[in-house]
């Protein structure tokens, strides 16, 4: 009986790791979740609000990850308030735990460290504010619960010489509370680009499109529009290897984004090493694929600390 509830349990442990590795494989997403910011100084709550809930739908729209509140989640607050059966347990340590149980991979928090609005002269004697944030943004591992990068979100650079320009990002206003409010809804922006640096995709290789002279000119990956591949997005391809029993992974050539030709499809031309990428795909075995793995993009407005 003991026997038959552990195999039981293994194939539910098999059968749960197995989706997630499915479901990280179709659509190269991972699972985040924002913690609650921090505001320095007397920094009021509806203004760190506004910078978290532009920081979250920025997250969003970069369409990398599957972006969950950590405050507002359900089923996270409703396994928090079970810890009380296990005081021996930390608030912390618990909180991990039941985000390891949930597949979440990583944790954002922030600290709101600069808020501030100049106010300027225009040339024709008028005066406007100017404001500027900065948030910091630590990147923490779930598996570890260390922190695996801090960068700083900014507006910097974004101010715009008038208010004439309708539908354009400025952080800029008549007023103070005005021009802040500006500069948060910029840092949606801000926040796709720190997702698409920090947070690449992960796919693989379907098949090989077109050939020419023993090289793979045109293949087809796994992902596409659900996970926010867009024309001119670049791939390195990684060929998984096992060394002395330990894991490795080879970069092997790059693909650059074509065509995004539906949700979870995208036809790529092989930039480099397209005589590579064949013999390695005709050598695979059945079940086998190549790895792929978006290139990190730089941004100015996104700093490394």
């Amino acid at each position: 009986m003991i026997m038959n509830r552990i195999a039981l349990l293994l194939l539910l442990l098999i059968g749960a790791f197995s989706m997630r590795a499915q479901t990280t494989e179709t659509t190269g997403k991972e699972i985040v979740f924002v913690n609650e910011f921090k505001g320095s100084g007397n920094l009021e709550g509806s203004t760190i609000a506004a910078i978290r809930n532009n920081i979250i739908e920025g997250l969003i729209d970069a369409k990398r990850l599957i972006v969950k509140d950590l405050k507002s989640d359900a089923q996270f607050q409703a396994e928090m308030t079970k810890r009380a059966a296990d005081a021996s347990v930390s608030e912390e340590e618990y909180g991990f735990t039941v985000l390891r149980n949930m597949n979440a991979r990583w944790v954002i928090t922030g600290t709101i460290t600069h808020v501030e609005a100049v106010r300027k002269k225009y040339s024709d004697g008028s005066y406007y504010y100017d404001a500027a944030i900065n948030v910091s943004a630590n990147i923490i591992d779930v598996a570890s619960g260390t922190i695996t990068e801090t960068k700083t979100i900014t507006t910097e650079g974004n101010a715009l010489i008038d208010l004439t320009g309708i539908g354009k990002e400025t952080t800029i206003g008549n007023t103070e509370e005005e021009a802040i409010a500006n500069a948060s809804k910029v840092l949606k922006n801000k926040a796709k680009s720190f997702a698409e640096g920090c947070f690449p995709l992960k796919g693989t290789i379907l098949e090989v499109a077109s050939e020419k002279k023993g090289k793979a000119e045109e293949v087809y990956i796994s992902l596409g529009e659900t996970s926010g591949v867009k024309k001119g997005d670049i791939f390195d391809v990684f060929e998984q290897r096992v060394i002395a029993g330990r894991n490795s992974r080879k970069k092997i050539g790059e693909l650059k984004v074509k065509a995004v030709e539906g949700d979870d499809i995208s036809l790529c031309n092989v930039t480099k090493e397209g005589k590579v990428i064949l013999e390695k795909i005709q050598a695979l075995e059945e079940n086998q694929s190549l790895s792929i793995e978006s290139r990190s993009k730089s941004n100015g407005s996104i700093i490394s600390l």
